[in-house]
């Protein structure tokens, strides 16, 4: 062989090394990303939550590998990551602790998960050219592009729009990210009309937080009512969590502490296996615990 030859071979040979590598180490990360649905199945039917909370990180960092090491390319991947963090950030970080220092170290460490959260849902939805231009327009173009989403987008356009209001109101003076809620509020709307019942109504609890919220943020108490009405129909009242966010923000911005009481005494009277998602009732229980020892600061 030509020894001019030799490096032009070589430099050939380690290419196709390398993009059969890539390709093997890809075929590796897609085979093991299937096993990710038993696994978040397995740690949402939990019904240890200590156990839950130390195994969960270990969990959400091979979560994390598996993305990169799919370049970024795997929408189930970045699916799972997105409602993997947010669930997290909600079940654990969240009024998680009644010492207010804690408290507040552990809602910064949830506002950084809900971003990325947040964050790897819109990898996903930005692969469409038209809501990767409308997430950087007006609410307008935004709300243009919504019809084009179907059932198959219910869990993605879900999770990244819970993520996304939950980044929010933990960052209600950062006036860039108050800006976003109308096209948050846009993507659980669509979710809505195309599938209202999506777990347990979970959608719709979304909306009790945003009506209870300030007049001046959109906030209109009878509508957070209604939405309530709505998920007990949908749920049969069996999701724990609904309650915990109507004493949490509806009775709290109200100051109706008869309302706290008895919204907080329904998360306790729920059955722990209402649902087979056992780790949501449990949270549930958790929270509405640390909410009632911390009433007289609240009322």
């Amino acid at each position: 062989m030509d020894k001019k030859r030799i490096p032009a071979v070589l430099a050939a040979v380690l290419a196709v090394a390398i993009a059969s590598s890539c390709s093997l180490k890809k075929t590796v990360v897609n085979s093991t990303a299937l096993f990710m649905d038993d696994i978040m199945d397995g740690f949402f039917e939990e019904t240890d939550l200590k156990f839950a909370q130390e195994a969960i990180p270990g969990n959400l960092k091979l979560l994390d590998g598996l993305i990169r090491g799919s370049g970024f390319e795997n929408d189930g991947l970045l699916l799972k990551g997105c409602k993997f963090y947010a669930m997290y950030a909600m079940g654990f970080l969240e009024d998680s602790a009644v010492d207010k220092k804690t408290d507040r170290e552990n809602l910064k460490r949830a506002s950084v998960f809900y971003e990325r959260a947040k964050d790897y849902g819109l990898i996903v939805l930005k692969r469409r050219a038209d809501f990767k231009k409308a997430v950087e327009a007006g609410i307008d173009e935004f709300n243009a592009v919504m019809p084009a989403y179907g059932k198959d987008d219910v869990e993605t356009l879900f999770w990244t729009a819970f993520a996304w209001g939950e980044y929010i109101n933990l960052n209600r003076n950062n006036v860039a990210a108050i800006s976003d809620l109308p096209k948050v509020k846009a993507m659980i709307d669509r979710v809505i009309e195309l599938d209202a019942s999506y777990f347990y109504g979970l959608p719709r609890l979304f909306l009790i937080v945003y009506y209870s919220m300030p007049k001046m943020f959109g906030g209109d108490p009878e509508k957070a009512k209604k939405e309530y009405a709505a998920v007990l129909e949908t749920s049969g009242g069996k999701f724990a969590l609904t309650e915990f966010f109507m004493a949490r923000y509806l009775a709290v911005q109200l100051q109706d502490r008869p309302m706290f009481d008895e919204m907080l005494e329904k998360v306790d009277a729920a059955p722990d296996d209402a649902i087979k998602e056992r780790l949501f009732t449990g949270v549930a229980k958790k929270k509405a615990a640390i909410l009632r020892a911390r009433a007289d600061d609240l009322f």
